[in-house]
């Protein structure tokens, strides 16, 4: 008995070890293979991964990858960005070669759901919008980033603050956070807390405008960015995807990634654009006759005007085809160089822009250069940084609004009749302008607005492995850098010009110089494990943000001849000088769980503390929370019918807050400086500060559902979404008798809610015709639900002429402004509306839909379009009013009603002459861009240059050829007050859009 047993352990013994011996062996088996994409090219830097394990690694240059796994029936997941991913069990295979298909849906892109962490889009619980490169600028070359943002993102309102050239666009995601703080979002670029200031020049004080920066019509500081150096787009549209980013993340965040080098062969990329803009539309001019002059002028003025006329002899100038007429020469040079191996990586990049404006003397250069480098420092530890280079040069130009000083073409042009000769003469002589305050050639000739800036971003990220075994993963990330911006600004107005020689001291000139410095740094630990079929991600960190500000502008006045040095005026005083300092501390925890990609939670947590805010030392929280079911992902639907059908059933909801910190300087009370009995002190203004200030917190709520149907060959994105603002500030009147007037307190409440639909289709997928499709369609209910203090008129140029209501159950856009009492309409009690003005539009739009169409004909042709449909919201319409004052407006001398009055005049005189006439429907439909592509096949390209040449792409593209709009005005989108949070679609004289027309070369080798 002791021996058969004793045998039966020694057999067991070796079944055992023979079996640890196979477990051993398979571990020890390493697989293999490469990795192509459908037409047979390596795909480099695809990921594998065992499945349910942290073990990974990445194919290289020529699509090989080799991996070990650890345990029996394990599953190998190949993904990689813009395929779909694809599950291959290892089975007994050593060897196993894969071809990834081409992810038309997008759900594998990656999106950012933390500060050091990711998720594939198909598992996003928040309606978070992406704009690849391609998307980006792959139609047509844009002057700008955020100008490439029209009508690719659902939920976004923008407006242009002007044509000028260099940009200058105000951007609002889902509605308006703030009524007198920041309303435009928060720009991330590789990391880094991006400058996007409007820094102010002082145009709008030289020219009588305004003596604050929101008329100076300065560009805003993404648009430095060159466009063509962005990989990707991600936008948070609201305080549930973004409140990881706490106090800075009230009107959003931008996330904006540029490109990285790729490990294999260097390419070198080299591609020119050529082309030309010219005016959107010319509104025309009326011509004069002797009728219409007796009509126009005065008894007393008639004679000299007739003169005037017949000493013309029928000759006639359009002066806004002279001024807005012309063709402007657009060119724009790029030439990349990326590569690397498995251990650096690089990606090097320089660009220079030319475009000119078109109206003469103005125009916008930009110089970039970039270098992006990846590098693993050990096989644990990798480091990455980035630095951009730029430097633009931008002459604005004088348009737009402007009191008394004519120093503004549109404002001149529309008083001048075109048989009045503005030119000079053969002496270089300008004539004096009789019917405004200056002869809008000689500003254009002898006038300068000038911007130079020189900027340097510098990026890095750390990513050390600390601890790693097969289900888990801890890793140390951190990040950060700096924004460095220095911009000095001129505008300068010669003495001799019409206006300046009848001032005291002739001769304007106004020096800028202005300094940002943002820098920020962040620390995470991220521990990625696994329990089961369920991923867990948890991380903590911390976060450190410094912004400052130096900015000086020094005027002189009664300048010596042709100069524009400051020592040489007789009046010189520093017009603004501002030192700003801020910091802001945070820390923030974060854990996500996937349970086999069928059910994804999300929660955390921010804790963040501001200089900016009255307590300085309290730290204010910022949840977030997050849930998303993947349906189709169950056995329940994966093995019924449903399947063929369903390929996506997410429905997701989420929740978080953010906030918006005061402006500087809100919690204290400024002095101003005071002669006293002839000697110089400071006395308080009569704006008190307040100590106990908070910052303007949102939270919002999302519901959404995604579907996919027939292998995600159909798209559904449906979001709905309730944002409620509270403490927004507001200046509460106080008593004479305590002193000062007013002081800021968080009294106001706003409330956006909003629809966002996405419908994307590929109709047809064949060889030799390729079709995607995708329509986009939003709105958002802006209400004003508490107020606080009495309600109140602001922006614009008052009721006679329309401006904005601030009272509690409307909406802050709602303008509203005198209407003839003949009219017969509501009256303001019935309204509920305060007294003495009456609702006469809205500027936020009922809807806005956009429609987005790529085709590809035969492999080789690629034909883009994108149109874009806004549908109302109003504008103050300012360029119309003053065209009709000056006798101007094409149809002045006509008589529509046939009262025997002309258009012109009817316009102005009861019962036609309330702000009502001003306020017009700004509804319309664009093509705005539209882009014809070949691209050389490969086989050609080897014949004609011996394989030197691996892709050459020519083609034609536009921006903006066409729009279908009844608004009359050089542009529907364009604001005076674009920069307001409140109280844009003022239009007043503008400097008009351009259509843009490109030719296209790309050379890669």
């Amino acid at each position: 008995m002791q021996s058969i047993t004793f045998l039966r352990v020694v057999r067991l013994t070796f079944c055992v070890s023979m079996w640890l011996l196979s477990v051993v062996a398979f571990a020890q088996t390493k697989i293999s293979g490469t990795i192509k994409s459908e037409d047979g090219s390596p795909i480099a830097g695809a990921n594998v991964v065992v499945k349910g394990t942290t073990i990974g690694t990445v194919s290289d240059a020529n699509g090989a990858y080799s991996i070990t796994p650890k345990q029996s029936k394990a599953t190998l997941v190949f993904s990689s960005l813009g395929y779909q991913f694809k599950e291959v069990p290892v089975g007994n295979s050593t060897t196993i070669d894969v071809t990834l298909t081409e992810d038309v849906s997008n759900l594998e892109e990656v999106v950012v759901t933390g500060l050091a962490s990711s998720i594939k889009r198909s598992n996003l619980a928040n309606a978070v919008s992406t704009i690849s490169a391609r998307e980006l600028v792959g139609t047509t070359q844009i002057q700008t980033v955020d100008n490439a943002f029209y009508g690719k993102l659902p939920g976004v309102n923008i407006n242009t603050n002007g044509g000028a050239p260099g940009g200058g666009v105000s951007i609002q995601l889902r509605g308006i956070s703030s009524l007198v703080g920041a309303s435009q979002p928060l720009y991330i670029i590789d990391g880094v807390y991006a400058n996007n200031a409007v820094n102010r020049t002082g145009r709008g004080s030289v020219t009588g405008a305004s003596a604050v920066e929101t008329q100076d019509d300065a560009a805003n500081r993404i648009s430095d960015l060159n466009p063509n150096d962005i990989e990707n787009v991600e936008v948070l549209k609201g305080p549930s995807a973004a409140a990881i980013y706490g106090t800075r993340a009230n009107a959003g965040v931008i996330i904006i990634t540029t490109k990285r080098g790729s490990a294999g062969k260097t390419k070198v990329s080299f591609a020119q654009d050529y082309g030309f803009a010219n005016a959107q539309r010319l509104l025309g001019v009326d011509n004069w006759t002797e009728a219409k002059i007796n009509t126009f002028f005065s008894a007393a003025r008639r004679p000299a005007e007739l003169e005037r006329f017949r000493a013309a002899n029928g000759q006639t100038w359009d002066y806004e085809k002279y001024f807005y007429g012309n063709t402007a020469p657009l060119s724009n040079t790029r030439l990349g160089i990326s590569g690397g191996n498995d251990k650096t990586k690089f990606f090097i990049s320089g660009a220079f822009a030319d475009e000119k404006g078109i109206i003469r003397r103005t125009g916008f250069k930009r110089y970039s250069l970039r270098a992006n480098i990846d590098h693993k420092l050990t096989k644990d530890i990798t480091l990455s940084v980035g630095s951009n280079y730029i430097n633009t040069n931008t002459d604005r130009g004088f348009t737009g609004n402007q009191n008394n000083s004519g120093a503004s073409i549109g404002y001149n042009i529309v008083y001048v009749p075109n048989y009045f000769n503005l030119f000079p003469d053969a002496s270089g002589r300008y004539p004096d302008n009789p019917y405004f305050n200056e002869n809008p050639i000689a500003v254009t000739d002898r006038g300068i607005n000038n911007s130079n800036v020189n900027r340097f971003i510098q990026s890095f990220n750390l990513t050390a492995n600390l601890y790693k075994s097969e289900r888990a993963l801890l890793k140390l990330i951190g990040q950060g850098g700096f924004d460095y911006t220095q911009n000095t600004t001129l505008v300068y107005l010669p003495e001799d010009l019409q206006f300046q020689r009848g001032q005291g001291n002739p001769g304007d000139v106004l020096w800028g110089k202005t300094e940002n410095v943002n820098t920020n740094l962040q620390a995470a630990l991220v521990l990625n494990w696994n329990v089961s079929k369920v991923n867990l991600t948890s991380q903590v960190g911390a976060v450190r943000l410094n912004f400052r500000d130096d900015r000086l502008l020094n005027r002189s006045r009664g300048l010596a001849g042709g100069q524009t040095n400051l020592r040489q005026g007789t009046v010189q005083e520093i017009f603004e000088q501002r030192f700003q300092n801020i910091t802001d501390v945070g820390a923030f925890v974060q854990q996500e769980a996937n349970w086999d990609d069928k059910v994804i939670a999300t929660a955390g947590i921010r804790f963040d503390k501001s200089t900016l805010i009255g307590d300085a030392n309290r730290f204010w929280a910022f949840p977030k929370a997050s849930l998303a079911v993947n349906l189709a992902n169950f056995e329940f639907i994966r093995s019924s019918s449903l399947a063929n059908t369903f390929s996506q059933i997410k429905p997701r909801i989420a929740y978080g807050e953010t906030a918006g910190v005061p402006g500087f300087g809100t919690t204290f009370t400024p002095l101003n400086s005071a002669n006293i009995g002839g000697l110089l002190g400071s006395v308080v203004t009569t704006a008190a500060g307040n100590a106990n200030i908070e910052p303007e917190r949102a939270g919002e709520l999302e519901f959404g559902l995604d579907l996919g149907l027939f292998s995600n060959r159909i798209q559904l994105e449906a979001t709905y979404y309730d944002k409620q603002t509270r403490n927004n500030i507001q200046n509460l009147q106080l008593s004479p008798a305590v002193g000062i007037s007013n002081i800021p307190t968080n009294l106001a409440q706003l409330q956006n809610r909003g629809i966002e639909l996405s419908l994307a289709a590929a109709p047809v997928q064949k060889e030799n015709l390729r079709w995607n499709t995708r329509l986009m369609w939003w709105r958002n209910n802006l209400l004003l639900t508490r107020l606080g203090i009495p309600p109140y008129n602001a922006g614009a140029f008052g009721v006679t002429l329309g401006t904005f209501l601030y009272q509690e159950g409307f909406a802050p856009t709602t303008i509203v402004g005198t209407r003839p009492a003949s009219d017969g309409n509501d009256t303001p009690a019935a309204q509920g509306v305060r007294t003495g003005a009456y609702i006469l539009g809205n500027n936020q739009p009922k809807f806005q839909m956009s429609w987005l169409n790529e085709f590809t004909l035969f492999k080789n042709f690629d034909v883009n379009m994108l149109w874009h449909w806004k549908q109302g919201g109003d504008n103050i319409n300012l360029t119309q009013f003053l065209m009709d004052s000056g006798g101007t407006t094409p149809d002045w001398a006509q008589d529509d009603d046939g009262d025997g009055i002309p258009n012109g005049r009817d316009r102005g005189i009861a019962p036609n002459n309330g702000a009502d006439r001003w306020v017009q429907d700004a509804s319309y439909v664009r093509l705005r861009e539209v882009a014809v592509y070949y691209t050389v096949p490969t086989k050609t390209l080897g014949n004609l240059f011996n394989n030197k040449v691996s892709r050459v792409r020519i083609g034609f593209s536009s921006q903006n050829p066409l729009t279908f709009t009844k608004y009359f005005g050089y542009d529907p989108e364009t604001s005076t007050f674009g920069l307001q949070a409140v109280g844009s679609g003022v239009d007043i004289a503008p400097y008009p859009t351009q259509r843009r027309f490109f030719g296209h070369l790309v050379v890669e080798f």
